[in-house]
């Protein structure tokens, strides 16, 4: 199987994140081989507006996926008063039972699409979906990044 997938989901009892207010980031490793399940804190920042954070916690969830060795790791962004604890808590309550369906069902899953997460408030992310953190390295030091962007979702291409 690829070991590219990805899954997001939406707290639908948060206020929208939005351009141009301060905004808490926090990066979790979320299932780790060795470690097993955690949900571990591994960084937290407060930025003056979303689009610097976002991109920080991007960053950062590549670095815990690269170097930190996590096989699932995972960003979370907020703009509503709450510590990065309590938002890592509102996410173990609520994407916890779907976490641990995907964590079963990638051993047999041939395919990112194969992967089971159930249903709740995780859906799959397919590329071109939303703006993609993308990183640069040659392959003699994977790990020495060499430039870093944020690409945006395949509709702003077709608006312009």
């Amino acid at each position: 199987m690829s070991d590219q997938f990805e899954f997001a989901g939406d707290m639908k009892d948060w206020p929208k994140n939005v351009p141009g207010k301060p905004t808490q980031a926090a990066v979790f490793g979320v299932f780790h081989e060795k470690r097993g399940k955690r949900f571990e804190m591994l960084w937290t920042g407060q930025f003056p507006d979303l689009e610097p954070a976002t991109y920080w916690a991007a960053k950062k969830e590549i670095h815990a996926v690269r170097k930190g060795k996590w096989v699932m790791a995972s960003r979370l962004l907020w703009q509503h008063e709450m510590t990065p604890e309590q938002a890592l808590e509102v996410v173990k309550r609520e994407m916890g039972p779907q976490v641990d369906k995907a964590i079963r069902s990638m051993g047999s899953a041939s395919t990112p699409d194969d992967i089971d997460i159930g249903v709740g408030p995780m859906h799959k992310v397919r590329p071109g979906d939303g703006p993609r953190y993308v990183e640069i390295s040659h392959e003699s030091d994977p790990d020495k990044t060499l430039a870093s962007f944020i690409v945006p979702p395949d509709d702003a291409h077709e608006r312009n």
